[in-house]
């Protein structure tokens, strides 16, 4: 799930307040191409109105960035899907849209009296 598909679920949550994006890039290689002007120039040309940060790791000494620590993330994109309540109900790097959209819907179902 790269970009086109961050531009999918944003787009099919557009409107609802109890559903939050942002993308932190997290640059563990690569790190003279993926950079934080890269990722505002993909913000724009995918048409992302989100958070974005951008996150490097030390390419001297091969530290990842403290997130990809925190969320044991493996790769990108990675995903990770958080509840209302801050508990992680997905982290992992395959996941299909449709599958993200219904487990989204269904937080929001389980959240609603």
């Amino acid at each position: 799930m790269g970009f086109p598909t961050l531009k999918k679920l944003t787009e099919a949550f557009k409107g609802n307040d109890q559903v939050v994006f942002l993308a932190v890039q997290t640059v563990f290689e690569g790190y003279r191409t993926n950079t934080r002007d890269k990722l505002r120039s993909n913000q724009s040309k995918y048409g992302l109105d989100i958070p974005m940060a951008h996150a490097a790791g030390n390419l001297q000494t091969h530290t990842l960035p403290p997130i990809m620590k925190a969320y044991r993330s493996g790769g990108t994109p990675w995903k990770v899907i958080i509840d209302p309540s801050g508990k992680v109900v997905y982290n992992g790097f395959h996941i299909a849209v449709d599958q993200a959209v219904a487990l989204i819907q269904k937080l929001i179902a389980e959240g609603q009296p």
